[in-house]
């Protein structure tokens, strides 16, 4: 009998799994695409709104006023948790810049209404080419969160359960070396081997941090997580005014490896940070053009 009933349980979960699965696919049949043409003018029209917002705020600043722009890219559709890693950030950040002005792009697999620009290579080099123009015209600094799937030297692009071409080192290189010198840039790349971008994107006046090391993945982008792993434990309590990039990243690093430890995920991801000496010991006040607040 205790056998009869397992066995009925194991295919009622099977059933389970299998009208999930076909839940998704009929979604993803019917998700909005790039390569449908309603879904590509709302991408587009969401995307110039954002640019012009950003231009439109800073019309409202004095000339001579710090600008901090904050781009948000969360590329995979299979999980709401790398969207919700860019909204988290920009909400930190403001904390720090009140006049943070945000760029977010995210791929979800919606059916109707597109709420934020699609996350692909050519949106993110329309952006990037609106940077390079600002930080020419105007001392500015930049935040960059990638959140999605990686393997080595590739950051992923999924939009509907369909692959599109993904972001690679060479590219993203690019498009930092084109900003004005003086601009400071926080990059922040939450994904597997994330690390594997570390060295090549590292340079002055840069603070560069991946969720893992070269050759390892990171953790927690299931769908029902709050943030990945690494976002998560790098915006804790001491993503604070008063701490050094180098009591976050430790902080952070020790964090992961706990999560990792209490769920055994072997081996660990290994967070990286490439900057140099002088800047891990700034503190994020600093960093961020913010007196601290007083004790």
């Amino acid at each position: 009998m205790n056998f009869h009933k397992t066995w009925s349980q194991a295919l009622m979960g099977v059933g389970r799994s299998c009208l999930l699965m076909g839940l998704i696919s009929a979604l993803a049949a019917c998700a909005l695409t790039p390569q449908k043409e309603e879904a590509k003018k709302q991408s587009d029209a969401l995307l110039q709104q954002q640019l012009q917002q950003v231009e439109s705020q800073w019309r409202q600043q004095a000339a001579d006023e710090h600008k901090h722009v904050f781009v948000g890219s969360a590329q995979h559709s299979q999980s709401l948790v790398f969207q919700r890693d860019i909204l988290s950030m920009e909400k930190s950040l403001q904390s720090f810049q009140p006049k943070t002005v945000s760029i977010l792009l995210s791929n979800q697999i919606e059916t109707q209404q597109l709420q934020f620009p699609f996350a692909t290579t050519p949106n993110l080099e329309r952006v990037f080419r609106h940077l390079a123009a600002w930080s020419q015209a105007q001392p500015m600094s930049l935040t960059v969160l990638v959140s999605t799937h990686g393997s080595p030297g590739v950051l992923s692009v999924n939009i509907g359960n369909q692959y599109h071409p993904p972001l690679r080192t060479a590219q993203l290189k690019t498009w930092l070396d084109q900003l004005h010198p003086r601009t400071q840039v926080t990059l922040l790349l939450s994904a597997c081997y994330s690390g594997s971008f570390v060295d090549a994107l590292q340079g002055p006046n840069r603070m560069v941090l991946s969720a893992s090391a070269a050759d390892r993945n990171s953790f927690g982008c299931s769908y029902h997580e709050k943030n990945t792993w690494f976002i998560g434990q790098l915006l804790g309590p001491h993503f604070a005014p008063q701490s050094t990039w180098e009591d976050v990243f430790t902080a952070t690093r020790s964090g992961v490896e706990e999560q990792e430890r209490l769920q055994r995920m072997t081996p660990p991801s290994n967070p990286q940070i490439r900057t140099t000496e002088s800047l891990r010991k700034m503190s994020l006040a600093a960093w961020f053009g913010q007196r601290a607040s007083p004790p």
